[in-house]
């Protein structure tokens, strides 16, 4: 198999645009084709042995060990390990291979090095969608705390200050990603939402979806579970955690989803046309763009000009909501061990946490609430930002979006079905290489359903109005 240099320069150049405009999805899929590209090439050596080739060398890929991102390089090593040793989790390969670099650098630029790519590498894959090729980044919480523990280790040897920023910043983002993304052992069941009749019809033309202000949610004590887990710290085994300001930092909007499919209380309460969704792509449809403005460094060329605008895409994050306040307290407990593990001082372990509780604080909900299985979308929004494509009230913040026209499936009677068939349609023929079920009545299409057989009914709904498409029809 041949990876020419040319294929990793342009793998290099996607994931710095993806880097510089927090296209997070982007990075994700480098991550994907570099574990696809490794499995095929060890695949491949196995031919050698047939061919009357012997190289111990074969299922290397040197294009990539010379020439890929550090961290991109640092994950080319680690899933190599893991792929053909097949003797330990993911995890631990990465462990083992980040620990070896650590033995072998005697320099600072070295160290500098491997912590670079380490906290970028969990940064990056903590923005997993939960497809079904990323099955092995799904780290349990033990093997999180020894993930955590060798980023604790690795930037107090290199002397970088977890409270400083960027580093604080990428800290609490994978940290908060993969403990909330962790709960109920990453939960992969199909995602809803429930809509009426008219704002379905009228999706269809206006394009948009509408986000209330969390003071606006129809739960009255909104945000304030959280808090009061904190009035009795009798639970908390830190002396640094008291007197925890829960103050707001910024503009939260939540779009409310939920993993209970096809239920009649739901359609009730929220309206009876159902989209479905079989994974957290619905972070990228709804994420708003952003523009920022940089200023030129006073050393810069002076050729530059002195401002100028970048588009970014914004920050989301997604969780299932928990209705246990036990069940609440073990995973803060956890949380702070986490926290505890990093070089802080009290005071900056305190200060760290009273920010990344700001993603908790919408997560814990009274128990009266469970029976809606809500998974949440919460979008973060600053003053000081310019934003395209968005629309703000008293009430609502309204995001352009594909998310309404393009669902996975759909269930109930739905006024913009045509329209949602048409551009399902136009979406299968652009991107489908391969032969997928499709189910007539509600739409879905699935590569994976039908691997040895057709299945008798759909999987989403139970019809038998099912079909094997080509993708060539």
């Amino acid at each position: 198999m041949r990876v020419t240099e040319y294929e990793v320069a342009t793998i290099n150049y996607l994931y710095m645009i993806g880097a510089a405009h927090q296209i997070n999805s982007l990075k994700v899929y480098l991550y994907d084709l570099i574990t696809e590209t490794t499995r095929l090439q060890k695949i491949m050596s196995w031919c050698n042995p047939v061919l009357g080739v012997n190289d111990e060398e074969a299922a290397r890929i040197i294009t990539y060990e010379k020439g890929l991102m550090l961290p991109l390089k640092l994950y080319h090593f680690a899933y190599q390990k893991y792929t053909i040793e097949k003797e330990f989790s993911f995890a631990e390969q990465l462990i083992s291979v980040v620990n070896g670099v650590l033995q072998v650098s005697t320099t600072e630029d070295e160290v500098d090095s491997i912590t670079y790519a380490y906290s970028a590498l969990l940064h990056d894959i903590s923005n997993m969608h939960g497809n079904k090729k990323e099955r092995i980044w799904e780290f349990t919480r033990e093997e999180l705390l020894e993930l955590f523990n060798l980023e604790a280790k690795i930037l107090k040897i290199n002397n970088q200050s977890p409270i400083m920023r960027p580093t604080k910043g990428v800290l609490i983002m994978q940290i908060s990603n993969f403990i909330l993304k962790s709960r109920h052992n990453y939960n992969e069941d199909y995602i809803c939402k429930y809509l009426p009749k008219n704002v379905a019809e009228e999706s269809v033309t206006n394009h948009q979806i509408w986000m209330k202000k969390t003071e606006l949610l129809n739960d009255k004590r909104e945000q304030k579970v959280i808090p009061e887990l904190f009035q009795d710290t009798s639970w908390v085994k830190y002396d640094w955690i008291k007197d925890i300001d829960f103050t707001a930092t910024r503009t939260y909007y939540v779009s409310c989803f939920s993993k209970a499919i096809n239920s009649n209380e739901m359609q009730k309460d929220y309206g009876q046309c159902l989209y479905g969704y079989k994974n957290d792509r619905i972070v990228d449809l709804i994420a708003p763009i952003g523009i920022m403005k940089l200023k030129k460094r006073n050393n810069a060329n002076d050729d530059l000009p002195d401002t100028i605008e970048r588009p970014y895409i914004s920050q989301v994050i997604a969780f299932d909501v928990l209705y246990d306040e036990t069940e609440a307290k073990k995973e803060l407990e956890y949380l702070f061990d986490v926290i505890n593990m990093f070089a802080m001082s009290d005071s900056e372990k305190k200060q760290f946490l009273q920010e990344i509780l700001q993603y908790w604080i919408l997560s814990v909900k009274d128990y009266e609430w469970q029976e809606e299985k809500e998974r949440r979308y919460v979008i973060f929004l600053y003053e000081d930002y310019d934003y395209k494509e968005v629309e703000v009230d008293d009430t609502f913040l309204k995001i352009k979006t594909s998310l309404f026209l393009t669902p996975d499936f759909i269930i109930g009677d739905n006024p913009g079905r045509w329209e949602i068939m048409r551009q399902l349609y136009a979406k299968r023929k652009a991107l489908f290489s391969r032969e997928y079920l499709f189910c007539e009545e509600c739409l879905m299409q699935d590569h994976d359903a039908a691997v040895m057989q057709m299945p008798q009914f759909c999987p989403v709904c139970g019809s038998s109005k099912r079909k094997m498409v080509n993708h060539e029809e």
